[in-house]
């Protein structure tokens, strides 16, 4: 859209200098005079100077218009690229997060299986094994929301990209 209107800016800007020029028309007709039975080829020129109206104003108008519309687009180009930059940085977050959220469920499970162990053994208690039962699954859930957290980052750097995210 940007783009666009910087473009209808510079067109603008164009009109507004043709309209500073002379401006020449020229007329052609026939005129019958009756009083002699007669006709005759009329021809003329009319040309406009503008020697007090050079229509400065409206081109000065048009030429900020034309540099507001750039300085839009300018900012559309920075938002669009900040945007894009902080969707990648989500994305490297979250897989980051996932890398580590799969070591704490490989260390949840390890516990679990120990403790499981312990309780068969008799050596641990039902409510300490439910406590590492509990631990392994915020852990598994947190893992979940890690790859909840990319698989998000990655539809909005799609969406960014303009392409399918899958």
């Amino acid at each position: 859209i940007a783009e666009a209107e910087l473009e209808a800016a510079s067109k603008s800007v164009s009109v507004e200098r043709l309209r500073a020029r002379p401006a020449v028309s020229a007329s052609l007709g026939v005129r019958r005079f009756q009083e002699y039975d007669t006709e005759a080829f009329t021809f003329g020129i009319n040309v406009s100077l503008p020697l007090f109206d050079r229509n400065k104003g409206a081109i000065s108008a048009a030429r900020a218009e034309e540099r507001a519309a750039a300085a839009r687009l300018t900012t559309a180009k920075l938002q669009t690229q900040a945007n894009r930059s902080a969707a990648q940085a989500r994305l490297d977050a979250s897989i980051t997060r996932i890398r580590a959220a799969d070591k704490g469920v490989a260390s949840a499970e390890e516990a679990y299986q120990l403790a499981r162990a312990g309780f068969d053994a008799g050596r641990i208690s039902q409510l300490e094994l439910r406590s590492i039962r509990s631990a392994l699954i915020s852990a598994r859930n947190t893992a979940v929301n890690a790859r909840l957290a990319r698989v998000r980052a990655e539809v909005e750097l799609a969406g960014l990209d303009d392409r399918a995210p899958f």
